[in-house]
């Protein structure tokens, strides 16, 4: 299993920066499905803390041709916050290894870029469909965590697994 991580500057606003995503070798009839993990049982007192006005950029005007900044200011701070703290990716990290390590190709983390365009959307705000969805690390039996970590998925993105007659 390959990892690619790309260390913080260590100027950050905030220690929830981490962002992660695992390619899946196969995953309901697709190879290398991307799978973009968050953090989705997010305190309601973190929502309120003050110091995370420090990670939005609310110059709403700067951004307002970009048709994909829908989001409020809250579900901006959503978004923040469902980033990992350094110790939470380094458990995420570790489960998955533990866990998963036959069946992912790779594990990707990095710093968020900040500040965050305000209207940028949480990842738990996607609506599930036919080929997006979520998969629920915290539901499968024996969940290590303390937190719970959910992966949106989009198999329209991937190719179909296809068995090649012999």
């Amino acid at each position: 299993m390959q990892k690619e991580f790309t260390p913080a500057t260590g100027n950050e606003p905030t220690d929830r920066l981490y962002t992660m995503s695992i390619i899946i070798r196969s995953f309901k009839g697709r190879k290398n499905v991307e799978a973009h993990l968050f953090r989705s049982d997010i305190p309601e007192a973190e929502l309120q803390d003050a110091k995370l006005l420090r990670c939005i950029d609310t110059d709403c005007e700067k951004y307002k041709l970009e048709q994909s900044l829908t989001g409020t200011l809250e579900d901006t701070k959503r978004m923040v916050l469902e980033c990992f703290t350094k110790e939470e990716r380094d458990a995420v990290i570790k489960y998955l290894e533990q866990r998963y390590h036959t069946r992912l190709r790779k594990i990707t983390t990095g710093p968020l870029s900040f500040p965050v365009p305000q209207g940028t959307m949480p990842l738990s705000t996607i609506p599930e469909g036919k080929s997006m969805g979520f998969i629920k690390f915290d539901n499968v039996p024996d969940y290590p965590l303390d937190f719970k970590v959910r992966g949106f998925y989009d198999l329209e993105l991937h190719e179909p697994n296809v068995i090649e007659p012999e």
